[in-house]
């Protein structure tokens, strides 16, 4: 049988460790988050403050679909993908965008965006001048770009900072020294 002590002493450790697992994993996700950062707001941000000044080409919507996006298998997700063709300087294109709406469980909000953008319709094409291959039809920064610009700069590093202080506080419960003995 342990005495009270032992327990106390054996308890402190399963905590430390537990602690100090919790922060690894903590600081693990947090660091990858933040490296992917730049790209992934890049990606839904940059390129349409980018598109901002971009010529415009007309174009022609050549294609429109509601599918469930990857990944979500038991509570589908939709979301809405347009294809459109476009020519620059006698090159002729076609691109696509599938990020005109939040994606959402409700399809009703994918069909709301088939209905704006028919087949056959003509819309302007928003195209990089560096690379006419890069386009958009819809340069919009929406809300939920913005949700993930949030959590990436505010909960990213709060989760990197907290996995921090949970590795130094699990170390430092280790490196205690032991509790003395019972009266």
């Amino acid at each position: 049988m342990l005495a009270g002590g032992q327990l106390l002493s054996i308890l402190s450790v399963a905590t430390a460790l537990l602690i100090l697992g919790s922060g690894i994993c903590a600081l693990f996700f947090g660091l990858r988050a933040l490296w992917g950062m730049p790209a992934a707001l890049s990606q839904a941000i940059g390129v349409r403050l980018a598109a901002r000044r971009w010529p415009a080409a007309p174009g022609t919507i050549i294609g429109a679909e509601v599918r469930v996006a990857p990944g979500s298998d038991e509570e589908p997700f939709y979301e809405a993908v347009v294809r459109y063709a476009y020519t620059v300087q006698g090159q002729e294109y076609e691109g696509a965008q599938d990020d005109l709406t939040y994606v959402s469980n409700a399809q009703d909000a994918a069909q709301a965006i088939m209905a704006r953008y028919q087949v056959g319709a003509s819309v302007p094409v928003y195209y990089d001048p560096q690379a006419p291959q890069r386009a958009l039809i819809d340069r919009s920064i929406r809300p939920h770009h913005l949700v993930g610009l949030l959590l990436a700069s505010l909960l990213f590093p709060l989760l990197t900072a907290g996995g921090l202080l949970a590795i130094l506080t699990g170390l430092a419960i280790l490196a205690a020294p032991g509790l003395p003995p019972p009266d």
